[in-house]
């Protein structure tokens, strides 16, 4: 069987000599046969069937067991299904699988559960690295899950880390570091504020407690030591790719890379280890890094690599929002009463990024841009309807990641031009800030499913892992039940029902990324992506949902993970 990943790596006339001494293709039989199951195609009609057929990396059959069963020959695999439910192979618009892929070595503090946890943790990793290097946390994690309901401060890390520099991300706009990394950083009482962000300091002494928000993290990322080398790196995404695949999951959009990563994703793809269709997005603030990143389109793209287009960064995360009203204060993280949190914009201003946005439209590619507060998204669509009036941004799925706090006139907007959206569990994790620094009534609202589906807009779903868990079950458990990991609901009113959240996770998230016709959902022709489930996610109890586990993933008709089944 020639799949995508082989495909490349043959001789050109290969492939039509095979085709041709091969004879019709529906005189073929399948190369593998799922039968007795229960398959969700979601397709337009969202038909339930019992079985599939699949030759090379398409599917080629989907109906009943008699009908697909002929499809079989002497050499055709069949598993039989006992029943487990089939969907299409699951597609995150929003996983920084790079990241996730660099984190893989580092401290894993998900499991704690206080202050103390952490310090146990950092000085278990202390104790294995010489002085003076640094130990490095990985970011899928969040304080909300300490019974302290904050992040560890400079002091209570220096008390198990004295001699090494400590960097403890929280998602990708928050970190807390020690007293020596806050040294090489070059943090002083009197450094100021960078633009964009706060050092958070003692409201008695004015000195830095550690925690960085939004920019000011940059002065401790710029000291951090250098990424592994490209060999290195390749191997953590390969294992990477291959954790996402016992998810269920077969597609990522990597949202805001630079060229070095685009370059070892290139060489993975060369290479056929690839077992995750990626889509890449490009960062860029500045009109001269959106020209910098379409020179990118020259990269090769196939069904398991494609240049996609641009990442605009334009806010920060529940700290950093860019909000009409102000924050809440909150004691010794933030004090100011007037604080509304950050608009990213370029130098120029909302014309530079303007401007930028109509080199991507001018180039075809498609733009996501990032938003979390009310008034950046406000500034988003404003921005897309003034490049829309010169060229039209439909076909191009012009998209606004995350959207917690849209206005009822911004969905209005984003209806109207076909501006889409993508929508991500973050609430399982952050939703004990949202409610600290937004007060309970904004958070409740945050990211809004049901308003936004209701308005008419088209929503894509994902996780932003690592900044929360990769696992898309517990996702669509948190769509379908506003649920979070502290035990409380946040607005329930916008829970949407698990068959629209598995519409999210396939075919909207393709129609998301302009590949609808190829991915999303089981039809013949169609690429070969599916899951087999542990159970049907559409008849349990929406709170049994984030239980679910992948049985058996296949991407274009390769089996990439199995167990039990």
């Amino acid at each position: 069987m020639i799949t995508t990943r082989m495909r490349h790596l043959l001789p050109a006339g290969f492939l039509l000599a095979g085709s041709l001494l091969a004879g019709p293709t529906w005189a073929q039989p399948a190369d593998l046969i799922l039968h007795n199951g229960k398959v969700v195609t979601v397709d337009k009609n969202f038909t339930t069937t019992e079985a599939l057929a699949i030759r090379g990396d398409r599917f080629v059959a989907v109906g009943d067991n008699e009908t697909v069963l002929k499809e079989a020959g002497p050499n055709t695999q069949i598993i039989d299904l006992d029943g487990r439910t089939v969907v299409p192979g699951l597609i995150d618009t929003h996983l920084h699988m790079a990241s996730a892929a660099l984190n893989r070595p580092a401290v894993k503090l998900l499991e704690a559960r206080s202050v103390d946890d952490v310090k146990k943790l950092i000085a278990e990793r202390v104790a294995q690295t010489p002085p003076g290097q640094w130990v490095v946390a990985s970011s899928g994690w969040h304080e909300s899950l300490l019974s302290e309901g904050r992040l560890p401060t400079r002091y209570e890390l220096d008390e198990v880390s004295p001699n090494n520099p400590v960097f403890i991300p929280r998602g990708g706009h928050v970190v807390t570091v020690n007293s020596k990394a806050l040294e090489l950083a070059g943090i002083k009482k009197d450094t100021p504020d960078p633009k964009g962000g706060v050092i958070v300091r003692d409201p008695a002494t004015g000195e830095a407690i550690g925690v960085l928000l939004e920019t000011a993290a940059h002065f401790a990322r710029r000291v951090l030591p250098p990424p592994p080398a490209p060999a290195e790196r390749a191997r953590l995404l390969r294992e990477t790719m291959r954790e996402l695949n016992s998810y269920g999951l077969v597609s990522v959009v990597e949202p805001g890379i630079d060229e070095p990563t685009i370059q070892i994703y290139a060489q993975l793809r060369d290479a056929g280890a690839m077992t995750i269709r990626t889509d890449l997005l490009y960062r860029a603030l500045t009109k001269e890094q959106v020209q910098k990143g379409l020179s990118q389109t020259s990269l090769r793209s196939d069904d398991m690599l494609r240049f996609a287009g641009i990442k605009y960064p334009l806010d920060g995360g529940v700290e950093g929002a860019r909000l009409y009203e102000p924050y809440q204060i909150v004691p010794g993280e933030q004090p100011d009463p007037n604080y509304r949190g950050v608009l990213l914009l370029p130098p120029g201003g909302e014309d530079e990024y303007v401007e930028g946005l109509k080199l991507a439209a001018a180039a075809k590619v498609q733009v996501q841009t990032h938003a979390v507060g009310d008034e950046t998204i406000d500034v988003i669509v404003r921005s897309y309807e003034r490049v829309n009036a010169e060229t039209p941004i439909r076909d191009l799925r012009w998209t606004i990641m995350h959207v917690f706090l849209p206005t009822e006139s911004a969905l209005k907007k984003m209806s109207e031009f076909g501006i889409m959206a993508t929508a991500q569990d973050h609430a399982v994790l952050l939703g004990h800030n949202q409610r600290r620094w937004w007060g309970d009534k904004r958070a409740g609202y945050a990211i809004p499913i049901r308003a936004m589906l209701d308005a008419g807009v088209h929503v894509g779903g994902g996780t932003d892992g690592p900044v929360v868990p990769v696992d898309p079950f517990l996702s669509m458990w948190w769509m379908a039940t506003r649920g979070t990991l502290n035990g409380y609901q946040l607005g329930p009113e916008q829970a949407i029902t698990p068959r629209e959240a598995l519409q999210l996770y396939t075919i909207n998230n393709a129609i998301v990324m302009g590949v609808e016709k190829d991915r999303g959902s089981i039809e013949s022709g169609k690429l070969a992506d599916l899951a087999v489930l542990s159970q049907d996610i559409l008849s349990v109890p929406p709170q049994a949902i984030r239980d679910t586990k992948a049985l058996m993933t296949i991407v274009g008709g390769d089996i990439v993970y199995r167990f039990g089944i």
